[in-house]
């Protein structure tokens, strides 16, 4: 059973995120027409460069899983999230494609896409804004289940129409996360699409979950 989801767990720790965000800490958000929290991306160029680091430890294993040889990483984005936003605080949709004319069109050479967590998910009283968020899931609609923040956690996934993803509500604290897009391609060159049959559920899976997830809920 091979997994289309790559996680570390544990590829920053949890001070080092609390590091991250005290650099990219946003004091006052920035409001759309309705007066309503709306997100903010911006980028720190030191931060990006340790993270590449810890990154290129990876990427044999990144290769071996998608088949792939790696081409090479976007500038990271550092992602902010609002509390109280009166809507998810990201429509579902994917990294690398559009949905035009009633299909899905690739617009953008990303294969892959990542999320670093920067916060704990706690839905449980009392919570620390410092380090936790109350919300911000990384919803699969498609296949009908959701991962919550882990300080420190990597989770990567193809970029295109097959994971189209949505980010919940933030509903107490904000939501600290870095985006990381990378390309890759076969190994006999060309251009690397996702074939659902080289990553089958386990066998006896009832949901995707529990068919891609052994160690990771």
């Amino acid at each position: 059973m091979k997994s289309p989801f790559f996680i570390v767990q544990e590829f920053i720790s949890p001070k080092r995120c609390e590091e991250i965000i005290s650099k990219i800490q946003v004091n006052q958000p920035n409001f759309d027409v309705n007066g309503d929290p709306i997100k903010l991306e911006r980028h720190d160029a030191i931060v990006e460069d340790q993270l590449y680091a810890e990154l290129k430890a990876f990427i044999p294993e990144i290769e071996e899983r998608y088949s792939a040889k790696y081409k090479g990483t976007e500038n990271m984005i550092f992602q902010y999230y609002p509390e109280f936003a009166k809507k998810p605080a990201e429509n579902p949709g994917c990294e690398n494609s559009k949905y035009i004319r009633k299909k899905w069109v690739k617009v953008k050479d990303v294969d892959l896409t990542g999320v670093l967590w920067l916060k704990d998910f706690n839905a449980t009283a009392p919570i620390d804004p410092r380090i936790e968020v109350y919300g911000g899931k990384l919803e699969f609609p498609a296949y009908d289940f959701s991962l919550v923040p882990q300080a420190g956690t990597l989770v990567l996934f193809p970029a295109g129409p097959h994971f189209i993803n949505a980010i919940s509500p933030i509903l107490v604290s904000d939501l600290y996360q870095v985006k990381i897009n990378i390309c890759i391609e076969p190994q006999e060159g060309g251009l690397w699409l996702y074939n659902p049959k080289f990553f089958p559920f386990k066998l006896g899976a009832k949901t995707a979950l529990s068919g891609w997830f052994e160690d990771f809920i």
